[in-house]
């Protein structure tokens, strides 16, 4: 199944491009999507999206689904489906 991925700012520029479509099994979760960007992108992505000790997403990291935060959906066992869009909002700063 086809994912659709957006990305802004500093993931962005680890990616090369602000949206990404990802091929992943049927039956995926966000935690296998993030996976899979873990193993495509490697520590220059894992950096910026998780804790170094224990492999956490950091808490500055928003995830959505489709518009929605997974914070209010399954979390990182939110299961996806063909033509989902996720967005990963890294920590701004500025003013």
């Amino acid at each position: 199944m086809k994912i659709t991925l957006h990305t802004i700012l500093g993931i962005k520029e680890v990616i090369g491009q602000r949206l990404t479509e990802i091929e992943l099994p049927h039956g995926s979760t966000v935690e296998d999507f993030l996976t899979y960007m873990r193993k495509r992108w490697g520590n220059k992505l894992s950096t910026r999206l998780f804790h170094p000790d224990g492999g956490a997403v950091l808490p500055y990291v928003r995830i959505m689904v489709n518009g929605q935060t997974i914070d209010f959906l399954e979390g990182l066992e939110t299961p996806l489906k063909e033509g989902d869009e996720v967005l990963i909002l890294p920590p701004a700063s500025g003013g």
